[in-house]
């Protein structure tokens, strides 16, 4: 952790910023603040000083591995979540046989096929994207998670950008060229930014 000037003097330093080690977040709550604005709080537990920190990397080669907990807690918590329409992802996915429209794998389990819907213009905020079947790709896992993280978009013609290929397409399933904007001028990182 990190603390800088200007705060509380009892846990600030008189100027500039000072390291005072590791910390966890032990938990988490909403208060409101002064103004009246919701305020998240932690509440932070030092971290032992024999606490080892890898500076190569987390998982690099040589390292120890984590001794983990046999038998983990629970902990309840309270969240609100956007709730998506099943029949509209399940649609897409059907309409496309639950094949990547990025890849063209489609991945057998041993319950019938998987994919998953990625949203383009994502739900909730920031983006308040629909839950309607133009908004809404069948992905492979990987590449719901690349497109999530702007590794890769789409133009307006559906070619891909930041990864080769073009968009497999189905002539039921129209793709809102609206929300393919949406998502390449606020979510792409493919480097045109």
């Amino acid at each position: 952790m990190v603390r800088g000037a200007g705060g509380h003097p009892a846990w600030s330093p008189a100027r500039g910023y000072r390291y005072d080690g590791l910390y966890v977040v032990e938990d988490s709550f909403r208060e409101q603040g002064k103004s009246g604005f919701l305020v998240c709080r932690f509440r932070l537990r030092k971290l032992a000083e024999e606490v080892a920190v890898s500076t190569t990397g987390l998982g690099a080669a040589g390292a120890p591995p984590p001794a983990g907990t046999a038998t983990p807690s629970t902990r309840g918590t309270r969240q609100q979540r956007v709730v998506r329409s099943t029949p509209v992802v399940d649609w897409v996915k059907a309409r496309h046989d639950f094949t990547c429209q990025v890849c063209g794998v489609r991945l057998a389990g041993p319950n019938g096929p998987y994919a998953e819907g990625a949203h383009i213009r994502g739900l909730g905020r920031p983006h308040s994207g629909p839950d309607a079947v133009e908004n809404v790709l069948c992905l492979c896992p990987n590449h719901h998670v690349l497109f999530d993280l702007g590794a890769f978009t789409l133009t307006d013609e559906l070619a891909l950008e930041g990864a080769p290929g073009q968009l497999r397409t189905h002539p039921d399933h129209r793709v809102s060229l609206e929300h393919v904007r949406y998502h390449r001028s606020h979510c792409a990182r493919t480097g045109r930014q």
